[in-house]
């Protein structure tokens, strides 16, 4: 992670409080691997959901999964006893058989606490865009309350 996209980070944690939602979405279309070192140069958790996550739906039958995720999610977070949070892989959100909205599931999560999204998708036009429109995990948001941090 360079320094330009850890000062950019520092800038927004400074103000963030001040907003409704504490969410930092960190936006590229390449991850090379996971943003574990932004977690290790704040001293904040780290979370990988798609680990988390898949732990505690596993057991579940697939027609219960799509009620359970935000009260799983919340939980995962809220067990991790920190203001501040980096979260990761976040992929298993976009499952369309949990019918979720992860953009909105973590404006809902971080107005208790400040999150720190890997993105691996692109931002354009005030649109956050998951994946393309020919795979069924396609997603696209407009005007998220999240502050979003393009890099390459």
């Amino acid at each position: 992670m360079s320094s330009d996209i850890m000062q950019a980070i520092n800038r927004e944690l400074t103000n963030i409080q001040l907003k409704r939602h504490q969410l930092i979405f960190l936006v590229t279309e390449q991850f090379k691997k996971d943003i574990k070192c932004v977690s290790e140069s704040l001293e904040v958790p780290y979370v990988n959901v798609n680990y988390e996550l898949s732990e505690v739906l596993k057991d579940l039958p697939l027609k219960k999964r799509p009620r359970q995720v935000s009260e799983f999610l919340t939980k995962i977070v809220r067990n991790k006893n920190a203001d501040t949070l980096v979260i990761d892989n976040i992929e298993i959100l976009f499952d369309p058989q949990l019918q979720q909205n992860p953009v909105l599931l973590l404006e809902n999560i971080s107005r208790n606490v400040t999150l720190i999204v890997g993105w691996k998708g692109h931002y354009s036009g005030r649109k956050l865009v998951y994946s393309e429109p020919e795979y069924y995990d396609y997603f696209t948001h407009e005007n998220t309350e999240g502050i979003i941090i393009n890099y390459t």
